[in-house]
């Protein structure tokens, strides 16, 4: 019902706009508690910082624990990255349905599944058991925890925009597979 919903509000556009991203910047979205099990968040930022590139934007969204305030804080200085703070679950399908594409550098998080039922292609950190959320290249994975690697993914995307259709294209395709009501009638039919 979300997923439809944020479709008919057409929340792409509202949060695009009140956040001032233009139609051709490229957004990339995270969100989810940011703690010392998940600091990959800082090494996004400052990949963003890194580029240079006037527009490559950064939305974030989630808790920060507080020994890690500061430093989050510091790097949303930069104009590009836009720190939203906690919002709940109903909103972070507002959030997620602006982005171009949604980064996961860090743990396995139920909004995986949430960003993949939303037909919204992925940036995902490699964990073993979690390689279903890819379902024919929706999904490019991180493996190492490092600001250079995850620079590397962003220009790769951006200079490669015949690929980056692909896995738009994938991500839409296998959306129905993610959506709740799919899994209930998958899980049905196991038992």
């Amino acid at each position: 019902e979300q997923v439809k919903r944020v479709q008919i509000e057409n929340t792409k556009d509202k949060i695009r706009k009140k956040y001032h991203i233009a139609d051709d910047d490229f957004l990339i979205v995270t969100g989810g508690k940011i703690d010392a099990y998940k600091t990959q968040t800082l090494l996004l930022m400052k990949a963003i910082i890194q580029s240079k590139n006037p527009n490559v934007k950064l939305m974030i969204f989630g808790s920060v624990s507080p020994e890690l305030k500061l430093q989050m804080l510091e790097l949303s200085e930069d104009e590009r990255i836009h720190f939203i703070g906690w919002i709940d679950s109903i909103q972070s399908y507002d959030y997620f349905s602006a982005a171009d594409i949604v980064f996961f550098p860090g743990r396995h998080s139920v909004f995986w599944e949430q960003v993949a039922g939303m037909g919204i292609p992925m940036v995902c950190k490699y964990w073993d058991g979690t390689t279903h959320i890819d379902r024919g290249g929706n999904v490019l994975f991180l493996y190492n925890d490092s600001v250079d690697e995850i620079s590397d993914v962003i220009k790769k995307i951006l200079s490669n925009p015949v690929e980056f259709m692909l896995m738009k294209e994938s991500a839409m395709k296998n959306q129905e597979y993610f959506s709740y009501k799919s899994i209930a009638k998958r899980a049905i039919d196991l038992s």
